[in-house]
Order: structure tokens, then sequence, then C-alpha cells
């Protein structure tokens, strides 16, 4: 590969890491990024104008504010009225429960309404479970128990067993395809050079496409989402005593119990003055 522009681009955007790139991934890739670009336009100049007047009617108890409540309001509308009073300080080590968002929306139909929702219905806070015992989790917590010789990981025998196999990990959203040893060293050093920079500096919010997205539940704790799991292990396994996570989605029941019977301003005002009591619970 005699220069970088002929990598093509992840399907979000992103740059891909040259050293974990294949030529065979590019036209999956650039159909992935059609696709992604065919969507992100029809939400923006179709769905995203449609929500914010939906939003707007709301804000102001106009005509359908009613409905639009008991939609569950549009999400992007609530984030980008909310912005910074969404995020929340929280210690990553007590932020262990996490939700799968098909496990807690079986249905498919409900789960794409949640997708587009800020308020949820339902049992879906019921179906936690514990963070720890993931694969991200455990993955980071192995590679960096093997940060001086990454190739006595687990992670490393389990990739280089599908390289054996003839299944390589592969991942075209990302450019990666991991199918020889350097490429799988390569691989693991990206995540120890993150793990290594939020060691000595920190968490870095700017880091990730993703933010550590979390959903409030019925009782007012903090539960984590799919989004930035890796980072939230890194922060675990590195012990750090505070990350900033994102408001994602709260439950219906505790909206109510907060807001109790404001509508519009006011019970957005009630709603960021009860998320900073928020804190995760073992």
């Amino acid at each position: 590969m005699s220069s970088l522009e002929k990598i093509p681009r992840s399907p979000t955007g992103e740059t891909v890491h040259p050293a974990l790139y294949d030529p065979e991934l590019r036209w999956a890739m650039r159909r992935a990024r059609w696709v992604y670009t065919l969507r992100e336009g029809f939400e923006a100049r179709i769905v995203k104008p449609l929500e914010d007047r939906l939003f707007a009617r709301w804000l102001h108890q106009a005509r359908l504010a009613g409905q639009v409540e008991a939609m569950g309001l549009p999400y992007r509308s609530v984030e980008a009225y909310l912005g910074k009073q969404l995020e929340l300080q929280v210690d990553p080590n007590a932020l262990v429960h996490q939700i799968s968002i098909p496990r807690s929306f079986p249905v498919k139909s409900a789960r794409n309404a949640a997708l587009n929702q800020f308020i949820w219905k339902g049992d879906w806070d019921w179906t936690r479970f514990d963070f720890r015992v993931g694969h991200r989790y455990r993955f980071i917590s192995d590679l960096w128990r093997h940060r001086d010789d990454p190739a006595q990981s687990e992670s490393y025998r389990k990739l280089m067993q599908r390289i054996e196999a003839g299944k390589p990990f592969r991942s075209h959203h990302k450019g990666i395809l991991l199918n020889t040893p350097n490429r799988v060293l390569a691989y693991l050093d990206v995540y120890l050079g993150y793990m290594h920079d939020m060691q000595r500096h920190g968490f870095d919010r700017e880091l990730g496409k993703d933010r550590l997205a979390v959903a409030i539940d019925r009782d007012g704790h903090v539960v984590k989402l799919n989004r930035g799991l890796h980072r939230l292990a890194m922060a675990q396994v590195l012990e750090l005593e505070q990350v900033p996570v994102y408001v994602r989605a709260v439950h219906a029941e505790w909206w109510q119990r907060v807001t109790a019977g404001e509508r519009g301003e006011a019970a957005l005002a009630r709603v960021t003055a009860a998320l900073k009591t928020c804190r995760p619970v073992a």
C-alpha cells in the first residue's frame, strides 16, 4: 500500500489502521460506507427535522404534546436541547450493571422504537447482567495482564486459532482483517496503546467514536448500555476514579416520578436536576 489515500475510510468515516487493513475488504467497506451515508442523509434531511418539530410542540405544550411524550420523546432532539446536562461523572468501578438492547427489547418493533426514544417503557431494566462477565471486559483484563508479552494472552491464542481454522477475524465496518500473526499483534497493540495513554493521562472523552452511554433505570440508578464498553473496561482495569458518561435514555417510571406532572421545559428542568443525584449501584 503506497499511500494512505488508497485505504478507504470506515463506513462511519474513521481512518483505518494501515497495519490491520487488507485490500480484500475494500468493496465491502465502500458498500457499507454508501449505505451509511444514504441513511445518515435521510435522517438528517427528513427524520431529524420532523423529530425537532414534534419536540418543539412538546416543549411548548402545543397541539399533540401529550402524544409526543407518550411516544417517548425523540432522543436526538432531547440530546441537542440538553447537551452537557446529560453528562454525569461516575466511578467506573461501580458501573458494573449492563443491559443488552436485543435482550431488553426482544420484539424487533419495540427495539427499533427504543432506538429513537429518550423515555423507555417496560421491564428493560430487569434484564441487567454483570458487565465484568462479558467478553469485552475479559478481553481487556486478559490483554492488560499480558501487556509485556501479548502473544501469551488468551486473546492472541483465540485469534490465532481462527487463522488456523481458516476463519480469521474480519470487520469491514472497522477495516480490519487479522489473517497473520503480525496483524494480530498489531491489533492487540492498538488496545494496549489506548490503555497506556489512559494510565498516564486519564480518561479522554475525545478518543473513540462513541461516548460511554448509560440509561437511568426505574429506581434512578445508572446502568451501562452497549456503547463505549471497551473504554469502560479499560477504566475499570486501570482502576480510574472517575469517568464521564452520557445519559442516553431514562425509564418511564423514573421520568413520571421525577417530573411530578410537569411538562415541557419545567419537566426537563426537574429531570436534569434529578440526574445529578443518579449513581450506579452494586
